[in-house]
């Protein structure tokens, strides 16, 4: 989707999207569990979220339940990711994807939507890339990628259910809202400032070495 460059964000369409697991690995491991959720006008459309369970070829690694606690017991019922993942597809169609530390959505669900006739698009907003982008904002340091709990704890957002997909897509989402309204009293107003914070970041990393920065107060 193309959207034109000075496009304010709160005119634009976006889906929060999580995923669990079976480990991380791409090439060996699978999407178990999803969620999504609209935004629209800068407001969350909880009434529209779509989630659901995926059928893995193999188990879950134990490392990972003990995260997501999704056990193949749990799994036995669901379809395979290619049938269970079409109301995702569906969804994605005209909205700019959101999630938290999105090379995992990225990596686990680019083939899939791919095969299903939709795509991950190449400029996305990453909150953790966000929550980098206004710490500089506010004259701190760049402090990489933090844990969603973390960044929603200091922005004063509650966190729901971590580690299950629907309650991660739903604090995504709050913490989603937060940083691009702090961003906007910044002037980052458009879609392409959120899409293009990684960017924004490395500029930043360029003309502050890490020798050369300085605190502010």
């Amino acid at each position: 989707m193309t959207l034109p460059r000075r496009t304010p964000w709160r005119a634009a369409s976006f889906l929060v999207v999580d995923v669990e697991t079976t480990g991380l690995d791409p090439q060996r491991d699978e999407v178990i569990s999803f969620a999504a959720v609209p935004i629209e006008a800068g407001r969350i459309v909880a009434a529209e979220t779509v989630a659901g369970l995926a059928r893995p070829e193999t188990d879950p690694r134990p490392e990972s339940v003990e995260i997501h606690g999704l056990r193949t017991a749990d799994l036995a019922a669901a379809p395979p990711a290619a049938e269970a993942l079409v109301p995702l597809a569906a969804r994605m169609a005209g909205r700019i994807p959101v999630a938290h530390a999105a090379w995992v959505e990225r990596a686990f669900l680019g083939p899939h939507l791919r095969a299903l006739g939709s795509d991950w698009p190449r400029r996305i907003v990453d909150t953790g890339v966000l929550w980098g982008l206004l710490c500089t904002e506010r004259d701190e340091d760049d402090p990489g990628m933090r844990p969603l709990g973390d960044i929603a704890a200091a922005l004063g957002v509650p966190a729901h259910r971590p580690h299950v997909a629907e309650g991660d897509a739903l604090t995504t989402a709050q913490v989603f809202l937060a940083l691009a309204t702090h961003l906007e009293a910044h002037g980052r107003v458009t879609v392409r400032t959120l899409t293009g914070a990684d960017w924004q970041l490395r500029a930043w990393a360029l003309w502050h070495p890490p020798g050369l920065r300085v605190r502010s107060g």
